[in-house]
């Protein structure tokens, strides 16, 4: 939910609440003055009528005067207001009104009970009224703030909207600097002051893992090849005893293996980081061709099934080594973890690639299958890197990677995004 949207939602519940309330208020307040005012109306006719009556010796005409009793003795003069319901003919309705009850007198010993009336605003009437014109002037105030809130934020929450499209387009690949919008409000520009400190600190440390990878990948590789070319030598040495070659053999094994490792995780970290931008049209069908032919040996020394449903030769777009390594890993692991006699099916269109082959189940649960250094079986040539390369180039190129066993088969699946 956007902020503008949030804080208007808050607005109009806060003027929800004060409108229920100041309808009330009003309400209250305009039947107490209703009340005041025709009260004091109907003491003041009162006062006039007994006046008369003491002056003249009659009653004066009114239009207040609703009865008029000739009572004994002395009442007093003390008058009491009440309401009351009268039913109107014309308008088939029960109407209130305020009614005042007094006693009056002549010089003489004649006394009168004398009850004025006025007419009240209907009660009803009264609330309908005020709901209307207080449901008004809501409206008007929402539509009011909406606008006022509308244009104020569209100034005021420029810079961050502005700032938030560029961390939003912000690579670190890219090399681009970083230039925030400034903006006259406090918030605002210590946010910018955390962010660029962030942005910097993250530049930094991106390049020194890169610098570090790069060194790495050049430092190692030279020692762990010497070695191995002397381990070669070695081997090959008509002096070695036999328990001499074995342990030469493994440590020759295990060389070979680190050299792998290392190249491994050096590829899943240049893929992390982005490195791979190159996209050249890549010819999927034509590539799985070439790789099973370069893998044709494997294949044969296993007696394998191979299985080609390739309906298709989609062309995507990718890194050509990156796309290469997906699809070698893939079908070499097909390989690796089958069995003697068992079978491979690969099927391509232009929406999927789907691998099929035989094996036992995994040692592993699948939720680490892609994970660093997790095995399937007990295979010792497997690194445990392969499918976790193949999961980081999925991610890069939104491919949809599924895993599923059944009926003695594994079977991968890549859905094609919108590459």
């Amino acid at each position: 939910m956007k902020l503008l949207t949030k804080t208007s939602r808050y607005y109009l519940a806060l003027l929800a609440i004060a409108s229920v309330f100041s309808i009330a208020l009003l309400y209250v307040a305009i039947q107490y003055m209703v009340y005041q005012d025709v009260d004091k109306e109907l003491q003041y006719e009162g006062e006039r009528i007994a006046f008369y009556l003491q002056d003249k010796g009659e009653i004066p005409r009114s239009n207040y005067i609703y009865q008029i009793d000739t009572i004994r003795g002395n009442a007093g003069n003390t008058g009491s207001f009440r309401d009351t319901l009268i039913y109107e003919a014309y308008d088939e309705e029960m109407i209130p009104h305020r009614q005042y009850r007094f006693y009056a007198s002549t010089t003489g010993t004649k006394q009168f009970r004398i009850t004025l009336r006025s007419r009240l605003l209907d009660r009803n009437d009264l609330a309908v009224t005020l709901f209307i014109s207080i449901s008004i002037i809501f409206l008007v105030l929402m539509t009011g703030l909406f606008l006022v809130n509308r244009s104020v934020a569209g100034r005021i929450w420029s810079p961050f909207f502005n700032n938030l499209q560029m961390l939003s387009d912000f690579k670190l690949e890219k090399t681009m600097p970083v230039e925030l919008e400034t903006s006259d409000i406090e918030e605002f520009e210590q946010l910018n002051r955390v962010i660029s400190a962030l942005i910097g600190q993250i530049e930094k440390d991106f390049f020194n893992l890169k610098e570090f990878n790069e060194n790495v990948s050049h430092e190692m590789q030279t020692p762990l090849a010497v070695i191995s070319n002397k381990m070669e030598l070695l081997m090959e040495s008509p002096d070695l005893t036999e328990p001499e070659a074995r342990l030469l053999k493994a440590a020759y094994r295990e060389v070979n293996k680190l050299s792998r490792i290392s190249r491994a995780l050096i590829l899943i970290s240049k893929i992390e980081n982005k490195e791979f931008i190159d996209l050249d049209p890549v010819l999927l069908g034509e590539l799985v061709t070439d790789i099973l032919d370069q893998l044709e040996e494997m294949i044969h020394i296993k007696s394998l099934t191979l299985v080609r449903e390739i309906k298709a030769d989609p062309r995507k777009k990718g890194d050509p080594i990156l796309l290469n390594i997906l699809f070698t890993n893939l079908i070499k692991n097909a390989i690796q973890h089958n069995v003697e006699g068992g079978f491979i099916r690969i099927a391509l269109d232009n929406n999927h690639f789907e691998i099929s082959n035989s094996g036992p189940p995994l040692r592993n649960s699948t939720d680490r299958l892609f994970h660093r250094f997790q095995r399937g079986d007990a295979n010792a040539s497997s690194m445990g890197l392969g499918l976790a390369i193949v999961q980081k180039i999925c991610i890069l190129y939104d491919f949809q990677f599924a895993y599923h066993y059944a009926d003695g088969q594994h079977r991968f699946r890549l859905n094609f995004g919108g590459m």
